[in-house]
C-alpha cells in the first residue's frame, strides 16, 4: 500500500497526508494539546485557557503521556483491523495535523481533526478532510461535531459541503461547571 495519499510539491509548501503510525502518536498529542489552546478558550461562553490547559493536560501535564500510550496502542490496534483510520498531515516532513475518521453506533464520523496553529493556512486541514472524505467513500453520510464559535473550522466544512444538523449536541466538559458548545454538521451521501 503506497504511504503517501496526497502530496503537492507545487509553489506550495510539500504537504503529504499518510496513514498514521504509531510512533506518530506524541506528535498527535501535541497537536491535540496545542489546538485545544488556540481554539477553545472564549471568556464570552465562561471558558478560560487554564480550565481547557487542565482538561487537556492534566494539573501537572499527567493527561499527555497517558493520551500518547492511548495514541500509540489505538493506532497499532486500528492499523491491524481497519476500523478506523488515523491520517497525519506532514509539511515538509513534520506531522503538523491528524485527523482520525472512525464508525461509532453506525455512524460515519469526522472524529478529530487538528492542525498546528503555525501550519493553518497552508491547505493541511482542507487536505486532511478530504482524505477522511476519501476513506469513507460517498455511500452514506458523514458527520462531525464542531465547537460552536470555531468559525475557521466550520467555514472549512462548509467548503466541503458539510451542513448543520441542527440535533441537540452534548459539548465536551471542560470541567464540573463548563461544556464546549458544540454543533453537529452533516455531509450528506451522494445519491
Amino acid at each position: 500500500m503506497n504511504e503517501a495519499l496526497l502530496d503537492i510539491s507545487d509553489d506550495q509548501p510539500s504537504i503529504s497526508i499518510e496513514k498514521a503510525s504509531p510512533d506518530d502518536a506524541e506528535a498527535i498529542v501535541e497537536i491535540r494539546r496545542q489546538g485545544w489552546l488556540s481554539a477553545y478558550p472564549n471568556p464570552d461562553y465562561g471558558i478560560s485557557y487554564e480550565n481547557v490547559r487542565k482538561r487537556i493536560e492534566g494539573e501537572n501535564g499527567e493527561h499527555l503521556a497517558i493520551a500518547a500510550e492511548r495514541w500509540h496502542k489505538g493506532i497499532k490496534e486500528d492499523m491491524a483491523s481497519g476500523r478506523r483510520a488515523n491520517f497525519v498531515a506532514k509539511l515538509n516532513g513534520k506531522v503538523v495535523g491528524y485527523t482520525a475518521p472512525h464508525v461509532i453506533n453506525g455512524q460515519q464520523r469526522l472524529g478529530a481533526l487538528y492542525v498546528l496553529p503555525e501550519a493553518q493556512g497552508k491547505g493541511v486541514g482542507r487536505q486532511l478532510l478530504q482524505a477522511a472524505i476519501n476513506w469513507y467513500g460517498r455511500d452514506e453520510d458523514i458527520f462531525l461535531r464542531v465547537v460552536s464559535y470555531n468559525q475557521k473550522a466550520i467555514d472549512l466544512y462548509n467548503k466541503f459541503g458539510f451542513r448543520e444538523t441542527g440535533n441537540n449536541i452534548e459539548g465536551i466538559r471542560i470541567d464540573d461547571q463548563e461544556a464546549l458548545p458544540e454543533i453537529e454538521m452533516k455531509l450528506p451521501k451522494i445519491q
